[in-house]
């Protein structure tokens, strides 16, 4: 039912789906860049195109096995002449024959109508069943290219917020390092600092404002990307992320489950395995080149012609009617080798699709077991990072203090103050990481379906 929603009035059906209005609100948050993406994206339209174009298979082998009725017809003018001696030797006394010289034109009508009906054809019952198994695999192929979509859209939305974070403490950063190199300049004015810590005090503030300039950019090409991953439509504000975010550790909280998982429900997994059924299949259809085939026809003929030296001197409305109806039987002798060779190409086929299968159970459950120890992983690095936020502020407070009263230099400002803002951006970027992970994990495991997303849109505000 949803490969029907996704091609036919995709974004209307989807927000349906997730109860949302997909009327243009003040600001984007992940569902509607999810939204735009599905009816947008030219990477997910042409998977959603290919299934399309797959599902025809299947009415296109059945039709091989129904009945097969055509009819056909002509209708001719015709202009003929004949000219010599005729009947030598014969019906005259002297055996000169007959002078003829003699010009007929006339009207020639035809039709045949016919009738085939497929006995017995193994190799199109087993095309038929390919058919199905590619129907079923393209289905699969789709949803994957639907998963693959959430994740490339809540990285590049997550990838805007970061970029948006960067932009916010790099101005904050130059705004703190603006005040000590005021601070320092006073001092060195009144000799109380050094030209060198002077100097050392502008490079950094020239630094924080080269950041200043990249972390602009990085904004720009952020939005650029969402654009691109909607298919070109220009993304409004966006909705951060909650400070109050919590990480909760993956349900459930055992690797084992989650690989037991990916063997089974890896989307791009099961399509290999039905990749490898219809290897088999194709196999079968070789193997069946070599039986009898079989079809039952009726034909009936109808040619009149009003006249026509063809039909014979002096011939006038000629009628001819020809039916019939009969079974007709194939069966291959000798093929010149084509079958043999068919049949090992198809072994080989099925090797082969047996050792992509196998591949494809490799990389689902490493990228399974991948995403869920950074989960994990990421869980312990935010409670760290979120410590580190309050001891650089700490550290950045005694610094400050420090530096007025004469007892730490600028430099240890300057650094207390990196340390802090390093420490916020790199919270900030651990959280949309942790977030990331977490999908790539029910993606890796055939599990991630618009909830999730729901659950993640949710935390935004």
């Amino acid at each position: 039912m949803i490969l029907s929603c996704l091609s036919r009035g995709r974004a209307v059906m989807i927000c349906a789906a997730l109860s949302i209005t997909c009327a243009k609100a003040a600001a984007d948050d992940l569902i509607s860049i999810y939204v735009k993406a599905l009816d947008g994206n030219p990477a997910y339209r042409s998977v959603v195109a290919a299934y399309d174009q797959t599902a025809e298979k299947e009415p296109q082998a059945l039709a091989k096995l129904l009945p097969q009725i055509g009819i056909s017809g002509e209708y001719d003018n015709i202009n003929q002449s004949v000219s010599g001696r005729f009947f030598v030797g014969s019906f005259t006394n002297d055996g000169r024959g007959f002078d003829t010289n003699r010009d007929d034109g006339s009207n020639s009508y035809s039709y045949l109508v016919g009738l085939q009906q497929v006995l017995f054809h193994k190799d199109l019952l087993i095309e038929l069943d390919q058919a199905e198994l590619e129907v079923s695999r393209a289905g699969l192929l789709t949803y994957d290219a639907q998963n693959q979509l959430r994740v490339s859209v809540a990285e590049a939305y997550f990838a805007a917020l970061q970029a948006d974070d960067v932009l916010r403490f790099a101005t904050a950063e130059k705004e703190a390092i603006a005040q000590v190199l005021e601070q320092t300049r006073s001092k060195t004015a009144s000799g109380i600092s050094t030209d060198v810590a002077l100097k050392n005090a502008q490079a950094q503030y020239d630094l924080a404002d080269a950041a200043l300039v990249e972390a602009k950019n990085a904004v720009e090409i952020s939005r650029v990307q969402l654009e691109l991953i909607t298919g070109g439509q220009k993304p409004g504000p966006l909705k951060p992320l909650a400070p109050g975010f919590v990480a909760q550790a993956p349900e459930p909280n055992s690797i084992n489950e989650w690989t037991d998982r990916a063997r089974t429900q890896n989307l791009k997994l099961q399509a290999q395995q039905i990749d490898t059924q219809i290897a088999r299949k194709q196999l079968d259809r070789a193997y069946a080149q070599r039986l009898p085939q079989a079809d039952a026809f009726a034909a009936r003929s109808y040619e009149y012609a009003d006249g026509g030296i063809s039909k014979g001197i002096g011939a006038d409305n000629n009628h001819f009617v020809d039916m019939r109806v009969g079974v007709r039987v194939k069966v291959p002798i000798f093929t010149g080798g084509a079958i043999s060779s068919g049949i090992r190409a198809c072994l080989a086929g099925v090797t082969r699709a047996e050792a992509d299968e196998a591949a494809k159970r490799k990389d689902a459950i490493h990228d399974v077991q991948v995403a869920f120890l950074k989960s994990t992983a990421g869980m312990a690095k935010l409670t760290a990072l979120r410590q580190a936020i309050e001891s650089t502020k700490a550290a950045e407070d005694a610094a400050r203090v420090g530096y007025e009263v004469g007892t730490r230099t600028n430099a240890d400002l300057l650094l207390a103050v990196r340390s802090r803002y390093k420490a916020e951006t790199d919270y900030a970027t651990a959280r949309y990481e942790y977030l990331l992970e977490n999908l790539r994990l029910r993606a890796a495991a055939g599990s991630l379906n618009h909830s999730d997303l729901l659950a993640i849109n949710r935390l935004l505000n």
